[in-house]
């Protein structure tokens, strides 16, 4: 053996001494994908995901290690415990609450007797549904009619005495064709008067369809510059007779009326014809007999005809139909869940709205039965849901915020109109020579007649005088004996 063979043999000695002195090193990435698959089963895909591609990494790198890295093992139990924790964290969080035992139904909503049935037909032949052979609205109010008479009623609420006057007489005679124009509408709303009260068939199903009502607050203002010209002309026993029997269908509506809008609607004919209701008490030629049939009719409203439960009711109907619907599909929805939760809201609502006191707001439980422990879950408008839920149920969480509805604003209108129908009661029972009180329902002690100004008024949500949110009717202090 020559030098070269002995000193090569002499460097494979002292390498093989030098590989049998380093021990192989457990892969810290393969530990890492343990631990993530052991956090899958709280965390689901945060954790499991990344283990599974961890694990990966891991054993390709101890593959290419000739041996330094160990723990293969290691990462393959990571990966395949991953996988199972997800599994069974994916059977728990799949699945969904009970169904709501008893829940509401169409029967739940406030109904016409059967036998007033034929009265939605009716109204929707007023309207020109589908029904009416002709296919046109018997309420016949062009677009420039519309905007003359929103012109005349703006005057008529803010304009002085000649002001109100001199637009009425400029625009006399359109206004007498477009009410000539409109006998077939009063026509039918003599017809429907004749019902003890009107229907509103509207089903609750998600493509249902709305009524085209705004005409109708096209017809409330008609009657409102119409009344306003006949008394100029001083006759107003009969513009008094026609007044109250639109605003007795309006009452009727009101009582059965389910969609929203459609409620939204009644207020606000309603309100319209308490102005001028208004107008014809504070007219000096008004005779007693007419100031004591609008006193005869327009009672304070009932609390039937300002409640807004039925429309509550019909928007959840609506939304409990979801699942006819490709949104109500989705695999990531809860429907159950989020019904529960929707439940919940709409009764707190209705419970708010009727005046009703109920410290159990959260009925049902938003979570699976086997969910013992998990805190009850409260929806607020302008807060979001808690983040837990959020995860549990995301597309439900969205749903809620894209259909839920102001409720906060509903309320606010049923107020609103509540305060006009008291300014009213004052300015016709002080008209009769009656006693009157100026307790005030809401947002202050008391309303406020000032005489000066001619007005009486309530102060609006912000609590200040003179503000836009100010609810008024205009009064003649001298007719109504306010400067005595």
């Amino acid at each position: 053996m020559d030098e070269q063979e002995e000193k090569q043999v002499e460097s494979c000695y002292e390498q093989r001494l030098l590989d049998d002195t380093v021990k192989p090193k457990i892969s810290k990435l393969a530990i890492l994908s343990l631990v993530l698959g052991i956090f899958s089963l709280f965390f689901f895909v945060l954790a499991g995901i990344p283990a599974i591609v961890i694990g990966i990494l891991s054993t390709l790198r101890i593959r290419r290690s000739a041996g330094t890295l160990t723990g293969k093992y290691i990462a393959l139990a990571g990966m395949n415990i991953s996988i199972v924790f997800m599994s069974i964290f994916y059977l728990f969080w799949s699945i969904d609450a009970p169904p709501i035992p008893n829940d509401y139904t169409v029967a739940d909503l406030r109904s016409a007797p059967a036998e007033c049935a034929e009265s939605f037909e009716i109204l929707k032949t007023l309207l020109g549904e589908e029904t009416d052979s002709s296919g046109v609205s018997a309420i016949e109010i062009t677009k420039s009619d519309s905007s003359m008479i929103a012109e005349v009623s703006a005057i008529i609420k803010t304009g002085t005495t000649s002001e109100i006057s001199k637009a009425l007489n400029y625009c006399a005679e359109e206004i007498k064709q477009i009410w000539s124009d409109n006998k077939t509408a009063r026509d039918i709303i003599g017809r429907l008067n004749e019902f003890p009260e009107i229907a509103d068939l509207t089903s609750p199903s998600i493509d249902f369809k709305i009524l085209q009502l705004q005409d109708l607050s096209q017809l409330a203002y008609l009657y409102e510059v119409y009344s306003h010209l006949q008394t100029e002309q001083d006759d107003i026993h009969a513009v008094t007779v026609q007044l109250i029997e639109l605003d007795s269908v309006f009452r009727k509506l009101s009582l059965n009326a389910r969609p929203l809008f459609s409620k939204l609607v009644y207020y606000f004919c309603m309100t319209a014809d308490m102005v001028t209701a208004n107008s014809i008490a504070n007219n000096a030629r008004a005779s007693q007999e007419s100031v004591e049939m609008l006193a005869g009719h327009f009672t304070p409203l009932t609390k039937e005809q300002l409640s807004l439960r039925n429309s509550v009711l019909f928007e959840y109907l609506i939304n409990r139909n979801i699942g006819q619907s490709k949104v109500g599909k989705i695999p990531l929805l809860k429907r159950n869940s989020t019904l529960r939760l929707y439940r919940n809201v709409c009764d707190g609502w209705i419970n708010t709205m009727e005046g009703v006191e109920d410290s159990n707001i959260v009925r049902f439980p938003v979570w699976p039965s086997i969910y013992q422990c998990m805190e009850p879950v409260s929806f607020q408008a302008r807060k979001p849901l808690p983040l837990l839920y959020i995860c549990y149920n995301p597309v439900g969480s969205l749903l809620l915020r894209t259909r839920f509805f102001s409720y906060e604003s509903l309320l606010k209108r049923k107020t609103e109109i509540k305060i006009q129908d008291d300014l009213l009661q004052i300015v016709l029972n002080k008209r009769l020579g009656k006693e009157v009180s100026l307790k005030a329902s809401a947002y202050s002690d008391e309303y406020i007649v000032d005489v000066e100004n001619g007005r009486i008024f309530s102060l609006g949500p912000d609590g200040k005088a003179d503000t836009r949110d100010d609810i008024i009717l205009r009064i003649n202090p001298d007719v109504l004996g306010w400067r005595n």
